[in-house]
């Protein structure tokens, strides 16, 4: 097992809105996700708030800067991969506006950026409920908790008190 997941790892996401109604995606190239389509985001450095990790990895990642932003939620994962069981202290942000990946920016780590509407690429079981929590999906709980038990994931949410709105539109409704 690496020594980075050999303990709890602190690691911070950033939900990027992007035009017309997508959100900003990253191909995964390392870790126990690694070959999936994932949120930006990665882990917290020595002496960095995971505010900032979030805003830095996105940058890193997709090219897009995030002037400001909201935490709402903290997730734990656990699970096992290839190298080992791994544990996961996740703290997730909504970056606020609309952002652009750059034309032909290729990200810090990752194999390819896009930005997509929620059901163009294959989700990863935990972006369900990320993206649930961020509004910008409405997957139920059972759906939620079928897809990561499939995948051998224990994932439990801590949600900041009002800190997300539904982005989903009604039914019937845009």
């Amino acid at each position: 097992m690496t020594d980075r997941f050999s303990r709890i790892l602190p690691v911070a996401l950033m939900v990027l809105p992007g035009p017309d109604g997508t959100v900003t995606f990253v191909h995964q190239l390392k870790g126990p996700y690694a070959g999936s389509w994932l949120l930006p985001g990665g882990g917290v450095e020595p002496g960095e708030s995971a505010g900032a990790a979030a805003i830095r990895e996105a940058h890193e990642e997709t090219g897009c800067l995030v002037e400001s932003c909201s935490p709402f939620a903290v997730y734990e994962f656990m699970g096992q991969w290839t190298e080992g069981r791994y544990h996961l202290l996740m703290f997730a942000f909504l970056a606020d506006g609309i952002h652009k990946v750059p034309d032909g920016f290729n990200g810090h780590n990752v194999g390819a950026v896009r930005q997509a509407r929620i059901g163009d690429l294959p989700l990863h079981s935990t972006d369900l409920r990320i993206l649930t929590d961020a509004g910008f999906a409405s997957f139920s709980e059972p759906e939620v908790d079928r897809a990561l038990a499939s995948d051998g994931i224990t994932m439990h949410a801590m949600r900041v008190s009002g800190a997300a709105t539904s982005r989903v539109p009604a039914p019937g409704g845009r």
